[in-house]
């Protein structure tokens, strides 16, 4: 029995080849500078509720598929409110099964994480006093630290090749969770350079927004979800035909 999501026979329902990284963040800066603080602010409340509130992640996916809803919308002409983005708990059900799948990388770095303090803490009372740490445990906890970013690093290009574009077909597509993952991991390796290229991006803009006191992270947000809203589109919506020229008036008649 075959799981491939298509037959034989069956062509696939995307363009090959179209993603390109800075094109994408260039239009998806376009697509929300004029409703910068609204995204803004709701990746602002989504990052404060998981971060604060015990087991709110549940909703992480939920409002990824609002996020993107509102942002497909916006790119055909309308106006996103807020209600736009609670329209994703909606698709609750997939939304939370692709959050859950493409957030288990996550969930070593966190184990691992928990370990580390632990490591600490025995360390702490192993060499008690002010003089500090030996060099060796130093080199220990910088090795482990490395490590653990490592994990973090390739968990995150992992998960971001794979559900490059998942919540976006869940919504727009209507696609159960297991049958969008399949979807988005067909297009991103007929799409794998520009895919890539757009993670990679993504994973510097975080970065220098959790160097900014993590606040930072909320202001990039909008514009990496936009520039996802903007592959998306390239790879699987249909190419608008272009407008025909203008065609010169017929002769007088005498």
């Amino acid at each position: 029995m075959s799981y491939s999501l298509f037959s034989q026979f069956q062509s696939p329902e995307f363009k090959v080849g179209v993603v390109k990284p800075f094109d994408c963040l260039s239009r998806g800066w376009s697509l929300v500078k004029d409703q910068y603080l609204l995204f803004a602010c709701l990746c602002l409340i989504i990052v404060a509720l998981v971060s604060c509130i015990p087991f709110a992640g549940i909703i992480w996916g939920a409002w990824m598929c609002g996020i993107f809803l509102a942002l497909l919308a916006k790119m055909r002409g309308a106006l996103v409110s807020f209600n736009d983005i609670g329209k994703g708990f909606s698709y609750m059900g997939p939304g939370f099964v692709v959050g859950l799948l493409s957030g288990l990388p996550n969930v070593v770095v966190l184990i691992g994480g928990k370990l580390f303090e632990a490591w600490m803490d025995e360390m702490e009372r192993a060499y008690p006093g002010d003089d500090g740490l030996p060099p060796e445990v130093l080199l220990q906890m910088f090795t482990y630290l490395a490590i653990l970013v490592l994990i973090y690093v390739i968990g995150f290009l992992i998960s971001g090749v794979i559900f490059a574009f998942a919540f976006q077909l869940v919504v727009d597509k209507d696609l159960s969770a297991w049958e969008a993952t399949k979807l988005s991991a067909r297009a991103t390796r007929e799409n794998f350079g520009g895919v890539m290229g757009l993670v990679l991006l993504e994973l510097a803009l975080l970065t220098v927004g959790v160097m900014l006191c993590c606040f930072g992270v909320v202001l990039v947000m909008p514009v990496t979800k936009a520039s996802w809203a903007i592959a998306y589109s390239q790879v699987f919506l249909p190419t608008q035909p272009p407008t025909p020229a203008p065609q010169p008036p017929p002769p007088p008649v005498f």
